[in-house]
């Protein structure tokens, strides 16, 4: 695992561009990267307190960027500025319930 934020990618990113890797989204914030090998790997994104996070199933050490994980962000940023705004949730009033 590694986060974007706090992790040099520079390698991994020259690395996943020559790679070339198939990436496929099983669903938002999971995904499935094969390598020119034929190696698969599960890669998981997702944002917390600790910034924009993700693990890939490869044998790399966490805190690594891997170049399946940048192949995998590069899918998911296309596909997280297509989906529309999370919109704010606000608690019903007594009104809205029918209470008044």
């Amino acid at each position: 695992m590694f986060t974007i934020e706090k992790t040099e990618i520079a390698k991994a990113i020259q690395n996943a561009k020559a790679l070339h890797p198939t990436v496929r989204m099983i669903r938002f914030g999971e995904y499935t990267v094969t390598g020119a090998q034929g190696g698969t790997y599960t890669v998981r994104c997702w944002r917390d307190r600790e910034g924009k996070n993700v693990d890939c199933t490869c044998p790399t050490r966490d805190g690594i960027a891997c170049k399946h994980g940048l192949a995998a962000v590069d899918l998911h940023i296309a596909v997280a500025r297509m989906r529309p705004e999370p919109k704010e949730t606000t608690r019903p009033s007594a009104a809205t319930l029918g209470r008044v």
